[in-house]
């Protein structure tokens, strides 16, 4: 045995790599002729299942990919999905095509024939539906949405008319009519939407409504040209009621082909083909079967071999494995009590017999026993070394050093420690300024020492923390300026105010919330006299930005504003600042103002501002007014963002109270009819 370990580790790994190699060659001839038999089975599987397997495999998931964008193209009728399915079906039929060439066992040929006919019937179906589709879709374009807008537009031409000549009953009638076509209109379109019979019922009642209301004003009408325009609705509304009544047919027959042809086909295709798939499947069990029996005596066979394999190369294992495990689970047990820093238990295990048995053999193991020995030695004295410099740092001693003999490389540690203390010292003097900076709310901190490695980051984190603050700080005084604000004016704006009211608290709020000196507001009038029929008119000129000459922008309120001698107090639209803003809809900023145009008084002088806003406001894209303001200072871009926030909720204000204003007119000059 003695002379066994005596042999080099790698003599001993040859000797017995050879005589395992020897036994390997013995399982693997074993084992290469049981696999050649297996191999034949295994091809054949291959050959003549594999295709049928994926061809089936195929047809499952082409019948649910035609069958998905199929009732998708039925849900949202999109073009694509119509394309994407007829894609689908056409690589299907390719499909059955293909394994009508490969299948040949009868049983399979029997269901790939009832899945050729099944998808032929589903295709022709699909195209049924499709051809529905396209007649509702053409119908509601063509009839629907022409007839019901064209009725409407008639209802309402009664009305206006029948109302100018104040025929109330003929107008009262003509708008039940027109809110029954409204509301059949709706029913309709929920109807198609939800396919839900109920809204086929409302629609119903609602034409009984509207013919009713047809019948009273045909009881009513003298005026031929108001009982032409009647007769002309009646007819639209008769149209659309005939069109609904055939779409809706159509749109029964589209859910019958859906739910017993479509709903029906599809699964049953796709449960052939699963079918199709299991015959495959246990076909291959079958085949597998054969396989395994096979499998089994390669299995015996090899297991008789590798258990006198395993006997041979057990025995030679373990001889090798005591002459170098035994010598390793010593050096083993020492690098543990190495590990957890026992130095001093490591040197003293030298004198026992386990150490004299290692340092005394004359293999590997010997002279691994030897240098880890005077390894430990060196470490010890390394360690203990590092172990002052790190407790003088723990104490907060910045200046202890490094005393052992470092030699080689770890004359490199020595250094680094060296380097390291004397940065870590710069660095925590620099990151104490910085963070009191910081704590006392500086903004414009910055490093001073050099930071290098991963002090950096730290470096960075501190700077980056800096400018976000002073960011985060000015943001959200920004945000709750603008927040104020809006708050601010809306209170202004509340409660039921008239124009002029409103007016003076919204020019008074936003003169002095910016900061600024002087500010007018300038309301559209000359409409309140027209009939709603002229007015409506005359707001779409509005929007097109050309208004009639009765048409004025008018001073109606102000803050700190001196009317000047030549200076009007009502525009044109387009005359002036004023009039060109209303005109265009656009803000319009003026920083070089001509000493003549406006001034700021005050009890000690006055001067005229650096600047001059001019803003439209908007309700239901009109024009309703314009504020001008004029301040000292520069008007910046955060003060112009907040009038274009608050100039809709004032459109809406002032048109509010203007509307309130033009009811109580029309309420009276009802009462006095």
């Amino acid at each position: 045995m003695n002379t066994f370990n005596n042999l080099k580790v790698g003599t001993k790994i040859v000797v017995g790599f050879v005589i395992m190699l020897g036994l390997m060659t013995v399982i693997g001839g074993v084992a290469l002729f049981q696999i050649t038999q297996i191999k034949a089975t295994v091809t054949d599987l291959a050959d003549n299942l594999a295709k049928d397997q994926h061809l089936s495999d195929q047809m499952v998931a082409r019948i649910l990919l035609a069958r998905f964008y199929a009732n998708k193209y039925i849900r949202g009728q999109n073009p694509d999905d119509l394309n994407r399915f007829n894609e689908e079906f056409a690589n299907f039929k390719e499909l059955l095509a293909q394994a009508d060439q490969e299948i040949t066992k009868n049983e399979r040929v029997k269901m790939l024939t009832s899945i050729k006919a099944g998808v032929q019937d589903y295709g022709n179906h699909f195209a049924q539906v499709t051809q529905l589709m396209d007649k509702r879709r053409k119908t509601l374009l063509e009839v629907l949405d022409v007839q019901g807008p064209m009725a409407e537009n008639q209802l309402q031409q009664l009305r206006e008319s029948a109302f100018q000549a104040k025929d109330a009953t003929a107008s009262f009638y003509a708008g039940h009519a027109q809110r029954a076509l409204l509301l059949m209109r709706l029913d309709a379109f929920k109807y198609l939407d939800q396919g839900d019979t109920q809204w086929v019922q409302k629609f119903e009642k609602r034409y009984q409504e509207a013919q009713a209301a047809f019948k009273k004003l045909d009881e009513e009408l003298q005026d031929a040209t108001r009982r032409q325009l009647a007769q002309k609705a009646q007819a639209a509304v008769n149209r659309y009621h005939k069109s609904f009544s055939g779409l809706q047919a159509d749109y029964v027959q589209q859910n019958q082909a859906i739910e017993s042809q479509l709903n029906v086909i599809g699964p049953l295709v796709r449960k052939t083909a699963s079918e199709m798939s299991a015959s495959v499947s246990a076909d291959f069990d079958e085949a597998n079967q054969a396989t395994q029996a096979l499998v089994a005596q390669t299995w015996t066979g090899l297991l008789i071999t590798m258990i006198i394999a395993t006997l041979v190369g057990l025995g030679l294992g373990f001889a090798i494995s005591r002459s170098l495990t035994l010598p390793l689970a010593t050096v083993i047990k020492m690098t543990d009590k190495m590990s957890v820093g026992n130095m001093n238990q490591m040197v003293e295990m030298k004198s026992s017999r386990d150490i004299d048995q290692i340092t005394a053999r004359q293999d590997e193991m010997g002279d691994i026993g030897r240098a880890f020995y005077a390894l430990a030695g060196y470490f010890k004295i390394v360690i203990e070394d590092i172990v002052q410099v790190s407790q003088g740092l723990a104490e907060g001693r910045l200046r202890v050093t490094p005393k052992a003999e470092y030699r080689g490389d770890f004359l490199q540690i020595k250094k680094a420690l060296e380097i390291a203390l004397s940065d870590l010292g710069q660095v925590i003097k620099d990151i104490v300024q910085l963070s009191q900076g910081l704590a006392e709310g500086k903004q414009n901190v910055m490093a001073q020492a050099e930071y290098r490695g991963d002090f950096v980051q730290i470096k960075n984190a501190l700077e980056t923390a800096a400018t976000k603050l002073a960011e985060a700080t000015a943001k959200n005084a920004l945000q709750d300026w603008l927040k104020t604000g809006q708050t601010q004016l809306n209170e202004q704006m509340s409660g039921e105010q008239d124009v002029i009211t409103l007016a003076k608290n919204i020019i008074t709020f936003l003169t002095t919330y910016l900061k600024a000196q002087v500010g007018v507001f300038y309301l559209l009038e000359g409409e309140r006299s027209k009939v709603p029929g002229e007015r409506k008119r005359e707001q779409g000129a509005t929007e097109k930005g050309a208004l009639s000459d009765s048409v004025r922008l008018k001073l109606i309120a102000s803050y700190a504003y001196s009317q000047r001698k030549g200076l009007p107090n009502e525009y044109k639209i387009g005359e002036g600042l004023i009039g060109q803003a209303a005109l265009e809809q656009e803000t319009l900023l003026v920083t070089e103002v001509p000493e003549d145009y406006i001034y700021i008084q005050s009890g000690i002088g006055e001067a005229v501002p650096n600047n001059i806003l001019v803003i439209p406001f908007l309700s239901e894209n009109a024009v309703k007014g314009v504020i001008e303001i004029g301040s000292f200072h520069e008007i910046t871009e955060v003060q112009l963002e907040f009038l274009k926030q608050l100039m809709p909720s004032i459109g809406i204000a002032v048109n509010t109270a203007d509307s309130r204003t033009q009811m109580q007119e029309l309420l009276q000059k009802t009462h006095s009819i």
